[in-house]
């Protein structure tokens, strides 16, 4: 399945969460980010989606990653796990925040903050 059409099924929703989990695998940015939004909205979290947003979190090239402005979906995986709001999740956003320059941190915290005011990801 083409990647552009992948990612808009994950929006509407079409996919189980074990077919989302998956699509964490997949090294494309919009694909990636439906299916991070979804397991947000679906408030799923196990150690094996914190591994992969964990994984994810590493793709902080803006220009490879960049998905809108100065964001990357590196920085979106790390609010992700603020978002999860699981002690493993959240323990591994501590984890990862203190291993940001300021720079990456202002970055997640601003979309954590969206995230609380809107409950998705600002996609």
């Amino acid at each position: 399945m083409k990647s552009l059409i992948l990612s808009k099924e994950i929006r509407e929703g079409k996919l189980n969460d074990k077919e989302i989990i998956k699509c964490l695998d997949i090294q494309h940015n919009q694909v990636l980010v439906s299916a991070i939004s979804q397991i947000i909205s679906r408030k799923r979290c196990n150690e094996e989606i914190i591994s992969k947003l964990t994984c994810i979190s590493k793709f902080r090239d803006p220009n490879v990653n960049k998905l809108f402005g100065i964001d990357t979906i590196g920085h979106y995986s790390i609010a992700a796990l603020f978002a999860l709001d699981t002690l493993e999740s959240k323990r591994k956003y501590e984890e990862l925040m203190a291993d940001l320059d300021d720079w990456d941190k202002e970055i997640v915290k601003r979309i954590v903050e969206g995230v609380a005011l809107y409950g998705q990801l600002g996609i």
